[in-house]
């Protein structure tokens, strides 16, 4: 189910960038749950046990999913996309503390956000299809150096079901810059203090 379909269902939701945010690190933290998964019933977790239960493993598969959702930004949300794209590197760095990620793994973690966005985009330049961006991102959350055909094509195919999900997210939203009523003021807690805790 893509997000038009969704759309036609809910109304617009009026919040700041900082909303959206909060909103969009759940969306990674869901995507990265999905992508794991599907990378343990792919063998991952028998063939590299060690590995797939590492730190490094669910963050590079958290940088591959906030990727995705980076392309989605700059297509959905227009002027405000760069204030949502800071807030959601902290938000995100928040929840993978959360999840209990050691201070240690997250050590540089904005420089190597940068760097593993300006890798996968180069491979997105490299070629039409999504197979150049599949194998830079098997060989950084496999840690093997390996090269895998098979796990390529599931994260090349992975891919462009996620950019199609996510077309038309930025509808989903009316982003303002000024404050704008939340559930803070009757319980407490906004949909800006909602954790995406796994």
């Amino acid at each position: 189910m893509s997000w038009s379909d969704l759309l036609r269902r809910r109304p617009r939701i009026k919040t700041t960038s900082l909303g959206v945010a909060a909103s969009l690190t759940e969306v990674i933290v869901l995507s990265t749950n999905v992508l794991r998964s599907r990378l343990q019933d792919e063998g991952l977790a028998w063939s590299h046990p060690a590995r797939f239960e590492s730190d490094e493993c669910l963050l590079e598969c958290a940088l591959f999913e906030w990727f995705l959702l980076e392309i989605a930004l700059i297509n959905e949300f227009g002027r405000h996309a760069e204030g949502i794209r800071r807030a959601l590197g902290g938000r995100l760095l928040i929840d993978l503390q959360r999840s209990g990620i050691s201070p240690a793994s997250l050590k540089g973690f904005d420089q190597v956000s940068h760097e593993r966005f300006a890798e996968y985009q180069d491979a997105l330049e490299a070629s039409s299809s999504l197979q150049a961006l599949g194998h830079r991102a098997w060989l950084r959350i496999s840690g093997t150096g390996e090269p895998s055909e098979r796990m390529t094509m599931l994260l090349a195919i992975r891919a462009r079901a996620e950019l199609e999900k996510l077309r038309g997210i930025g509808r989903e939203y009316t982003v303002s810059e000024k404050a704008v009523p939340t559930l803070r003021s009757v319980s407490g807690v906004g949909p800006e203090g909602v954790s995406a805790d796994r």
